[in-house]
């Protein structure tokens, strides 16, 4: 899906798949006419529809945890960020100044990044710089280390690892998406619903305003769906107010 997703935009993919809606409605309109005597279908149509909305709530479920994850995260790096700044108070100048100077730094490619993420070649970029950065950080302590009481060694390293896990945790909780094979069902409910709501050897004329709205609300839920599970892609964006919230209280603090 985001292989799909990465080469046709979100609307056409939409538009497509309405398309295939109602083809598939008429193709069980026209499958009605041509062998009206398979019998009644509507025990089927409730079975197929029932199954539909199971997985359809189950989706949801899944997409709305993972949501609440990625939000907690936001809050959890700036947590660790604003402890580890903290910490590094602890240390002598002038590395003090210099490491809180790297980390407010570090602070707006986290931020920027983020912000950007449904552009992957500068996320990327930045992604590279702010693991650079951390690399530096990290270098810096080292050689520090034989300098610093070890309690406050302890303190400023666990903060420091903190910062460096949190940012792990994002990226992997970004990539952890609904399983493409809940979704493929999730396409082959929606098409053999549209055959079987399709199926009325009693009717004379296509039910045109019952089958637009069947599709326009069926896709609707689908890409609501897809728009809250992907991070990188979708209108519905994890809010970044915490971060931005530290890049400003770190702006002012020496």
């Amino acid at each position: 899906m985001m292989e799909i997703l990465d080469v046709l935009p979100v609307r056409l993919l939409a538009l497509m798949v309405m398309g295939l809606l109602f083809l598939s409605l008429e193709a069980g309109y026209r499958l009605s006419h041509r062998r009206p005597e398979l019998g009644d279908v509507s025990a089927l149509q409730a079975s197929v529809l029932g199954l539909v909305a199971l997985l359809l709530a189950f989706s949801f479920s899944m997409a709305a945890d993972r949501y609440s994850l990625r939000r907690a995260l936001v809050v959890k790096e700036a947590n660790a960020i604003g402890t580890l700044y903290l910490r590094l108070g602890f240390l002598p100048e002038p590395s003090r100044g210099e490491t809180r100077a790297w980390l407010r730094r570090y602070t707006d490619l986290r931020l920027e990044g983020h912000e950007v993420a449904n552009e992957p070649a500068v996320f990327a970029k930045l992604l590279q710089e702010s693991e650079s950065l951390q690399s530096e950080l990290w270098a810096r302590l080292e050689a520090l280390a034989p300098q610093v009481e070890a309690p406050v060694l302890i303190l400023v390293t666990q903060a420091m690892n903190d910062v460096f896990d949190v940012s792990d945790e994002r990226l992997a909780a970004a990539h952890n998406l609904i399983p493409p094979t809940i979704l493929a069902l999730l396409l082959i409910g929606m098409f053999g619903s549209g055959v079987l709501l399709g199926y009325r050897p009693e009717a004379r004329v296509r039910g045109v305003l019952s089958w637009t709205l069947f599709v326009v609300i069926l896709t609707a839920v689908m890409f609501t769906l897809l728009d809250l599970d992907l991070p990188t892609r979708g209108r519905i964006r994890v809010d970044q107010g915490p971060m931005r919230s530290l890049q400003e209280s770190l702006r002012t603090r020496p």
